[in-house]
């Protein structure tokens, strides 16, 4: 038994590479081994965390939304005008509806975006050229100051092990203080 324990641990600890700590050392998410920043130049704004799989068919980002001084954090309209968006810009025949809950104890919405199929070819592209269809799994956070956005973006069909991931580093989320 001791054994067993030991080995799990052992296999545990490798598996974890980083606990990235970010919005001012607030929070904190566990990446998997592999999961690096990207290399090039990244677009502005930055996202607060910005994580690819080794294969670079995962990304994973941490953005967050500022909520005005003297303002409200409205989780629900923040959620549909993303699910929205997503629907819009996917051409999507109904918008993801948007799941309610909590991570580490704040206030959550969950959104998951799977299209139905890949995108069409561009006109003059081949059918293996154009892009592969993309899911994202998205969580919204009610900080009490804003609004955290967690988002992984996956490459369809994803591996098991990507997804697992993905799922794995939101599920770590934790708050610090």
């Amino acid at each position: 038994m001791k054994l067993a324990l030991l080995l799990w641990s052992a296999l545990t600890l490798t598996l974890l590479a980083e606990r990235a700590k970010f919005d001012d050392g607030k929070y904190s998410l566990d990446f998997p081994d592999g999961w690096k920043a990207p290399e090039g130049e990244i677009e502005k704004p930055a996202p607060l965390i910005l994580r690819q799989n080794a294969d670079g068919t995962a990304l994973f980002a941490v953005n967050k939304i500022p909520v005005p001084e003297g303002a409200q954090v409205d989780l629900d309209a923040t959620a549909k005008t993303i699910a929205e968006s997503h629907q819009k810009d996917l051409k999507l025949e109904k918008a993801p509806e948007p799941g309610e809950g909590e991570i580490d104890g704040l206030p959550a919405r969950f959104i998951t975006v799977v299209p139905p199929k890949a995108p069409a070819p561009e006109e003059g592209e081949a059918e293996e050229d154009a892009p592969p269809p993309i899911a994202y799994f998205i969580v919204l956070v009610d900080t009490g100051k804003g609004i955290l956005t967690l988002q992984a973006t996956l490459a369809m069909p994803a591996a098991k092990e990507t997804r697992e991931a993905a799922l794995a580093i939101i599920q770590s989320f934790k708050r610090e203080d």
